[in-house]
């Protein structure tokens, strides 16, 4: 009754507006039947309403207003659907099958303003498509809806063929769609995406190729085999992945290739082949000259993302392995020499290279066996130190630095070069003579540092034995002369 009292005041009450009538096509049960393509059609959709079982797949929140059409597909291909041109925001979404059982168009599905969908269209299928209003519930609406050519690569049976490398293609997604029964890939998240097909016949010597695109959800995968329900995957990448699908070929082999992507008009397509790059390691080895005390750094590494994690096994040249790590490897040669190390890699998708470096292991080792000062001493008195170096390697050109401690400091008081011969046993003393000093007395001590050194560019590999301290000698003034009587 308040509805018919509402009603009634509506049209004696002067000065009360009559509410605007939802449009024809508001209901899933009265679409705008379309007849012909192309079709186009405008509509104030303002007072546009809500069904209870209106479609939300489309979108993650619900829809403001709707209308709907529906058209009956004639023949096999590509149908477009937009709403540019509206005054407001929309959602256009493309379904099938009867109320209450209403199915989604796989990828037909579009928000925002002036929305598109472009999707595959069966002949004798029924296509309902509901528009709604989202930050409204309507307004100036329109609705087009036409028949567009595939593009030329569409399906796997029309692939474009690649000739030549490098080769780049800017396919258009947009005037493209999935393929029923398009085998599967783990680059890609919704098979329901446009894609479109090359093939790549391999000639000639084997060689490694590098698949990549750029482009809104795109990817590029890579297959075998003579018919989509026989492919099976070789590689794939992402967009603009650092990582591209790189896949070595096999002479006589037909690789088909699919670039997938969404087709709203979010960026441009480009998919390019070509032969990938040799791998080219970087190799590191340290220290160099190593020493048979050294654990010896082994690593390596590459400019290229696509070649890492490198994998592989390392060849030290003394008959011992240790295999490819992310970190570097570490190893001790047994005995002084000339090594070949090689390093046997393989990248991700398995490209290999070989890579050679000299390791060269010398171990130069002298150190102080002795050190002799004197006990005690007299101011003036010049008494022997000595330096007993061993050796036990190489023959090497050894000076030994004598110093005595001031105050703070170091001070040096002698140096000696000898050549002192590789022994098995036996040591080459360094002697020296020290005159103690007024200083000296009267600190009433003194201690002395022996230090060796090596010829340059010769460094020790053990210099922990290179230095000596002594025990502090006691320094006495002069004796003092007593006159005859």
């Amino acid at each position: 009754m308040v509805t018919l009292l509402a009603a009634a005041l509506a049209t004696v009450v002067p000065g009360v507006a009559e509410a605007a009538a939802p449009p024809a096509n508001d209901d899933f049960d009265n679409a705008a039947v379309v007849t012909s393509l192309p079709f186009t059609a405008q509509e104030d959709s303002g007072a546009a309403t809500e069904a209870a079982d209106d479609p939300g797949w489309c979108s993650g929140y619900a829809a403001a207003g709707s209308v709907w059409f529906s058209y009956t597909a004639t023949q096999d291909g590509l149908l477009r659907a937009t709403t540019a041109g509206s005054d407001h925001r929309t959602l256009l979404s493309a379904n099938t099958g009867a109320r209450g059982g209403l199915q989604s168009v796989a990828d037909a599905c579009d928000y925002g303003t002036g929305p598109v969908i472009t999707f595959r269209a069966t002949a004798g299928t029924t296509y309902s498509f509901l528009v709604a209003g989202t930050d409204t519930p309507g307004g100036a609406l329109s609705f087009s809806l036409a028949a567009v050519a595939p593009a030329p690569n569409d399906t796997y049976a029309n692939a474009e063929p690649v000739t030549a490398l490098p080769f780049t293609g800017r396919p258009d997604l947009s005037v493209a769609a999935a393929e029923s029964g398009e085998p599967d890939s783990t680059c890609v998240d919704d098979e329901g995406q446009p894609s479109v097909w090359y093939t790549y016949p391999a000639s000639g010597p084997a060689q490694w190729l590098t698949a990549r695109v750029a482009g809104t959800d795109a990817a590029v995968t890579v297959y075998t085999g003579a018919s989509p329900a026989e492919l099976t995957q070789v590689a794939c990448a992402r967009n603009n992945s650092s990582r591209p699908a790189t896949f070595p070929t096999n002479p006589g082999t037909v690789y088909a290739l699919r670039v997938t992507g969404a087709h709203h008009g979010y960026g441009t397509f480009q998919f390019t082949l070509q032969e990938a790059p040799p791998l080219e390691p970087d190799v590191s080895v340290y220290p160099s000259p190593a020493t048979v005390f050294d654990n010896v750094g082994f690593s390596a590494s590459s400019w290229e993302s696509a070649d890492l994690p490198l994998g592989g096994t390392w060849d030290f040249g003394d008959g011992t392995s240790a295999p490819v790590g992310t970190e570097t490897v570490y190893h001790r040669y047994a005995a002084d020499g000339g090594y070949t190390a090689t390093l046997h890699a393989t990248a991700p998708d398995g490209r290999t290279a070989t890579v050679t470096r000299p390791v060269t292991v010398t171990t130069h080792d002298v150190g102080i066996s002795k050190f002799t000062v004197p006990s005690a001493a007299r101011q003036g008195e010049s008494k022997p130190i000595n330096v007993d170096v061993t050796n036990t390697r190489y023959a090497e050109t050894v000076t030994v630095v004598l110093s005595k401690r001031s105050t703070d400091y170091w001070a040096e008081v002698g140096r000696l070069t000898l050549q002192v011969p590789a022994r098995a046993t036996g040591k080459v003393r360094f002697p020296f003579a020290y005159t103690f000093t007024p200083d000296d007395a009267l600190d009433g001590k003194v201690s002395f540092r022996a230090e060796v050194q090596l010829a340059y560019p010769v460094t020790d590999a053990r210099p922990g034995d290179n230095e000596a301290i002594s025990v502090a000698t006691t320094v006495k003034p002069p004796a003092t002369r007593i006159a005859a009587v």
